[in-house]
């Protein structure tokens, strides 16, 4: 029988479809930091158990703390592996599974620990030999005698450790110098030290840097070390590289060839556009990945490719179907592949033969599921899902009725809060846009809603610009807080948005205000009529793209009673100048000093003389990607302009609000914000 993995997850943290018991209270900002995070997930060799971890708040809010964990694939208690007061992540089995590896902080850096879970196996864990800057991601070589490593290196020094720490004590209080592009990214400076795969052999022999020079390979951008694979024999590295001199402009990734012995790279792919996720089949004779086919476009679909190990008779397995494809892997011996892809709002399973022809749909749930990782023959997978309704757990997609993928959850940690808790439902909602294409998005309602009951609304506007709301969790815009307020909460997925088709998301191109603006317009009209939502008391809130967007409402339309902006552009032209990836406006607007009427004509700040409904701001002091200067010129704009208005700049955080006490802070304001500004209008009466 097909199970639906989101309804069995409810049904394990004591939701029924009866409806919640009335003793149980709306979901609070409490409530959020006191879940259990449950995330990267993986399965041993012979399938039989599953690692993760877990996460929680430490006491001062200040970061996560998180410990290892597993259970058995066939169900039972999940057992706890280590218990120290620090941050634990990417658990990863041996190829023998008698040792599972991780990355914690331990004396200071990052560093792979080595537990010992064979049968019979019994000790602590011991770690891995050290390497320069500190573990980023790792894999285990086929014969499961080294580590191939990702970590940032001088590159002058490349492997060699005592170089590395003599560099980085001589860089110590000098001033940051560039003289290339791209000299920041997301929140670091990246000036002196480059991201390079190095082979750590676990019998402590000598370091070898097998991506050396002055690149980050991978890049930096895009990549990490799923982007880096060892071919069944263990002789070659695959890697994505950027030729590229002037990597801030180029989204042109290619797949690279690197002896494990060292050695100078081959090129393996050609295309215009990014080439990663290797994936050389079990039998070595031949190598599979996901490829975007347009140059300077990073939210172009990606196709599943398959091609000789030296790139050779290369072939698009996936040339009609309008998915992009996500997780990919090798079944039975290579004589399948198998991928996912995101399908409005949900995750589908996909399977395709190498040589080509239909694609078949194995999909036998209904879930969101934010990571996979598959078993030795690619049949079962360890999975998180999670929903509008219920953070990821761990559970297990394998094999069931008519050769569909089945999933059964295997834990349930949110149980101990959410088993108190009164959730809001959520259901799709549709609207015709103006040229009659039908737009997405989701409705959640308050606990306890009845038909025919109307209540002030929020309306939640993604970033991106191609992003989407996914039924899926949260743990920074969560619509279920907002919910609990009593508030029915509109999350559109406009144009530009993914999941509903690659013309659905490359309309966003060139015209960031105009249709996604008129598209979130028409979907607020649409909550409006299904009675639901009370067009006269709503806001409208967004991050990213999403503070673009309120910025853009703020003047074009007067229909929202407050506005709330994080990490917001205001002035698209100098948003230019300020940013670190820079094929992301060139793409969507070309060069502003050749285009400065597109720069223009899509800037919120164009329209700074219409702007008077009130507004909060937030951003990070260590947002590179938009930059904390659009904040504060979005504030002192309102100031001037007499609007009421109110700056909350976190020193501390980047584009996210990531550390628990700032969650905490940045809830209440906005959640203040809105609730002072809907409660000062009297209440609609009942939809008809």
């Amino acid at each position: 029988m097909t199970t639906s993995l989101g309804l069995a997850l409810l049904t394990a943290a004591g939701l029924s479809a009866a409806g919640a018991p009335a003793a149980r209270h709306p979901f609070t900002v409490d409530d959020l930091l006191a879940l259990e995070r449950v995330g990267e997930p993986d399965l041993s060799p012979d399938g039989r158990a599953l690692a993760f971890v877990v996460a929680r708040a430490a006491p001062d809010g200040a970061k996560l703390l998180s410990s290892l964990w597993t259970v058995p694939a066939e169900g039972g208690e999940p057992r706890r592996l280590t218990f120290g007061e620090e941050r634990v992540r990417a658990p990863r089995f041996s190829p023998d599974g008698t040792i599972l590896a991780f990355v914690a902080n331990r004396g200071g850096e990052q560093r792979v620990w080595l537990l010992p879970v064979g049968a019979g196996a019994g000790g602590e864990a011991w770690p891995a030999p050290r390497v320069p800057g500190g573990v980023d991601g790792f894999r285990f070589t086929p014969d499961g005698k080294a580590l191939l490593v990702t970590a940032e290196v001088d590159p002058a020094c490349g492997a060699d450790l005592a170089c590395n720490e003599r560099a980085a004590k001589a860089a110590e209080g000098r001033p940051y110098a560039a003289d290339r592009l791209l000299f920041r990214h997301w929140d670091e400076w990246r000036t002196r030290t480059r991201v390079h795969v190095l082979r750590v052999p676990l019998d402590g022999g000598p370091l070898t840097d097998l991506t050396p020079g002055d690149r980050d390979a991978p890049p930096v951008q895009r990549a990490g070390i799923d982007d880096v694979a060892v071919s069944p024999d263990g002789a070659t590295v695959y890697v994505t590289m950027v030729s590229d001199p002037v990597e801030a402009i180029s989204t042109n990734g290619d797949l690279y060839a690197v002896p494990m012995a060292g050695g100078a790279p081959r090129q393996v792919t050609t295309g215009k556009g990014w080439d990663g996720s290797p994936r050389p089949s079990p039998d070595g004779k031949r190598l599979a990945w996901l490829s975007m086919p347009r140059a300077g476009y990073e939210a172009d679909r990606l196709h599943v490719m398959v091609a000789a190990p030296d790139g050779a008779g290369a072939r698009d397995l996936t040339p009609d179907l309008d998915v992009s494809a996500e997780a990919l892997w090798w079944v039975d011996g290579g004589q399948l592949l198998r991928f996912t892809g995101t399908v409005a709002g949900h995750t589908r399973v996909y399977e395709v033969p190498p040589a080509g022809g239909a694609v078949r749909d194995l999909t036998g749930f209904t879930a969101h599921l934010p990571a996979l990782a598959p078993s030795r023959d690619g049949r079962r997978l360890a999975a998180l899902q999670d929903s509008l309704a219920a953070p990821a757990e761990a559970g297990l997609l394998s094999p069931c009725d008519g050769g569909k993928l089945c999933a059964r959850p295997l834990t349930r940690f949110g149980a101990r809060v959410l088993d108190a808790v009164a959730m809001g439902q959520a259901r799709p909602i549709t609207a015709a846009g103006q040229d009659g294409v039908t737009i997405h998005g989701w409705l959640v309602t308050p606990p306890g809603h009845r038909p025919g009951e109307r209540h002030p609304g929020v309306v939640l506007v993604h970033g991106g610009p191609q992003g989407a709301w996914n039924d899926a969790w949260t743990y920074r815009w969560n619509a279920q807080i907002y919910a609990a307020r009593g508030w029915t909460v509109l999350l559109p997925n406009p144009r530009g948005s993914t999941g509903h088709g690659q013309a659905y998301t490359d309309a966003v191109r060139g015209d960031w205000g105009g249709v996604p603006f008129d598209d979130i317009m028409r979907l607020t009209d649409a909550a409006v009529a299904s009675g639901e939502l009370d067009g006269a008391r709503a806001c409208a809130a967004g991050a990213s793209y999403g503070g673009y967007m309120v910025n853009w409402i703020n003047g074009h339309t007067d229909r929202f009673r407050c506005l709330v902006t994080h990490a917001g552009e205001f002035d698209s032209f100098a948003a230019y100048f300020d940013t670190e990836e820079l094929w992301f406006p060139e793409w969507e607007k070309g060069l502003p000093w050749e285009r400065p009427e597109a720069y223009r004509r899509e800037s919120p700040s164009t329209f700074l003389e219409r702007w008077k409904t009130p507004t909060l701001v937030t951003h990070g002091e260590l947002d590179y990607r938009v930059t904390v200067t659009q904040g504060i010129s979005t504030f002192t704009a309102l100031q001037r302009r007499g609007v009421e208005s109110r700056l909350l700049v976190f020193p501390d955080e980047n584009h996210w609000i990531l550390k628990p006490r700032n969650s905490r802070v940045f809830h209440e304001e906005v959640l203040g914000w809105i609730g002072r500004h809907l409660a000062d209008q009297q209440a609609s009466p009942k939809a008809p």
